[in-house]
């Protein structure tokens, strides 16, 4: 498993991603803005509505394409799934990659909010604890969206439908997100959900009145439904790619 995690992170073409994980973050932030007059706490969630609606849902389609793009460009799945690896192997070793990367994108859109708070002057002391959970309770959340991309982008040979299905399907979630029933069970709308809740909850605040409880189990049960059925789907599948 570590020899094929090794070969997947080797693979990655590190450049283009490293670009998309940072242009990413910091033009959400720029979008969203740095209003000196609310606090650290409040900017901060007003910047994570634009980042989790939009480009985080977005970057993991890409991110999801983008490790299956080497196999689908050149034929590797015939050639990948002939050595004498497990399939499961393989498939959860670029869940893994493709996760990292989304941690990491996190970390630099946080990286990328502090800087630009502290350069616009947001006075007062800044929520670190609050950041940081929010932080982490977006990544948790995107991880089913993540195994739906990625399941997705191993079938299909084309990065351009990938990628237009992940933007069709990220558009309406800012209206999901508004909804009570529909919300949690939307998956491109649980990382907008978790990151401005976690944020709400430490102000004292609620925000689209979404149940965390209700959230977080559908966010558990989504993720195993997608990694096995991505798994089912890959280990089963006739590569003649």
């Amino acid at each position: 498993m570590l020899k094929v995690l090794r070969a997947e992170l080797i693979k990655l073409p590190w450049l283009l991603v490293g670009g998309i994980a940072l242009a990413g973050p910091a033009f959400s932030v720029l979008l969203g803005g740095t209003d000196t007059g609310e606090g650290w706490a409040s900017s901060f969630g007003n910047v994570a509505v634009a980042y989790s609606w939009l480009f985080y849902p977005l970057l993991a389609g890409v991110f999801a394409a983008l490790i299956c793009r080497v196999e689908h460009a050149t034929g590797g799945w015939k050639l990948t799934l002939t050595l004498p690896v497990r399939r499961t192997h393989v498939y959860l070793a670029k869940y893994i990659v493709l996760a990292g990367v989304l941690a990491l994108t996190n970390l630099v859109f946080g990286a990328a909010f502090l800087v630009a708070g502290t350069v616009a002057g947001i006075q007062g002391a800044v929520p670190y604890s609050t950041i940081g959970m929010a932080l982490l309770s977006g990544w948790v959340a995107v991880l089913p969206l993540a195994a739906l991309q990625l399941w997705v982008s191993s079938r299909w040979k084309s990065f351009g439908a990938a990628l237009a299905l992940n933007v069709c399907l990220t558009l309406p979630s800012i209206f999901a997100a508004q909804s009570r029933t529909i919300g949690p069970w939307y998956p491109w709308a649980q990382p907008m959900l978790a990151m401005s809740s976690s944020v709400a909850r430490r102000a004292g605040d609620s925000v689209f009145n979404v149940s965390p409880t209700t959230l977080w189990v559908v966010v558990a049960g989504g993720l195993i439904v997608a990694i096995a059925g991505g798994l089912f789907t890959f280990t089963r599948a006739d590569i003649r790619q």
